[in-house]
């Protein structure tokens, strides 16, 4: 594709995911992720909501591991319990 004849629809898009997952990367789960109002189809709606479920699986299995670490277990037996 011709960079100079680029979809702006895929332009803010992109942008919006780069947005979305740099606070994913940086951020706790305490700040809302920001949101996309922009052109969207049946495609961006599916990442979209392919992404926030991905996101919450992994604010779980983080706060899981964070519950194990801090257990009296974590310290007696090591992270193979």
């Amino acid at each position: 594709m011709d960079r100079r004849r680029r979809d702006p629809m895929h332009d803010a898009f992109l942008s919006h995911l780069i947005a979305l997952l740099s606070t994913y990367e940086l951020c706790p789960m305490s700040i809302p992720p920001p949101r996309y109002d922009g052109p969207a189809d049946w495609q961006t709606d599916t990442i979209l909501r392919s992404l926030a479920a991905v996101a919450q699986r992994m604010y779980t299995a983080e706060d899981m591991l964070a519950s194990i670490r801090a257990s009296d277990n974590w310290q007696t037996n090591g992270p193979e319990t």
